[in-house]
């Protein structure tokens, strides 16, 4: 009887959890895309030649794009860049964030000074992302969001969920408009998505 017990509970556990497991991940709706298809892309294994709207969670045609604001930074903005810039926001503590940042560094160099990258921390102070990168010389100097409990705010600014996953990409236009906005990792495969962007 004890054992039977304990068996009804641990399923009774087991589907409270997964009932608020579905809870939590569901799409709490934004004037965007949903996110749930682009987050069951990234569970799957993708295929090569995504398209730029598979890249983009948030896209807007250049006529209709919002101007790119910055939201309150550490240290001083970035200068406007001639071109394209691709605003990253990461986190010391993101593992996906961590190990794009190769790839992110390739890409850039492979579109030949087409699109400027920026990384842009949501970590909690200089000190945390000085430290991370004492011990990752390799990790580029990155800007830094002033105030880290203000990331919700920074997402649904640029039509995201407030809880969207990060790393989170902007690809801001030679006009300063936002015109492509991806909540996740991108991989080998959105690379040509990328340059599709930048081309248009």
């Amino acid at each position: 009887m004890d054992r039977l017990q304990t068996l009804s509970r641990a399923l009774g556990l087991t589907l409270i959890l997964s009932l608020l497991g579905g809870l939590a991940c569901e799409d709490k709706g934004s004037s965007a895309r949903p996110l749930a298809r682009r987050v069951d892309s990234v569970k799957a294994e993708r295929k090569p030649g995504a398209s730029v709207d598979e890249l983009c969670d948030v896209r807007f045609a250049a006529e209709r794009a919002p101007t790119f604001a910055w939201p309150a930074l550490a240290g001083p903005t970035p200068p406007a860049p001639a071109g394209w810039r691709w605003v990253n926001l990461w986190a010391t503590w993101c593992k996906p964030c961590v190990e794009e940042i190769p790839r992110l560094q390739k890409w850039r160099d492979r579109l030949g000074g087409r699109v400027e990258l920026v990384l842009l921390s949501v970590d909690e102070s200089d000190a945390i992302v000085d430290a991370f990168r004492k011990q990752h010389p390799e990790v580029p100097l990155s800007s830094r969001v002033a105030d880290a409990s203000a990331l919700p705010a920074v997402l649904k600014a640029l039509g995201l969920d407030a809880a969207a996953p990060i790393p989170i990409h902007v690809f801001i236009d030679a006009s300063g408009r936002t015109r492509c906005v991806r909540a996740g990792a991108v991989n080998d495969a959105d690379l040509a998505a990328v340059e599709s962007l930048i081309a248009g």
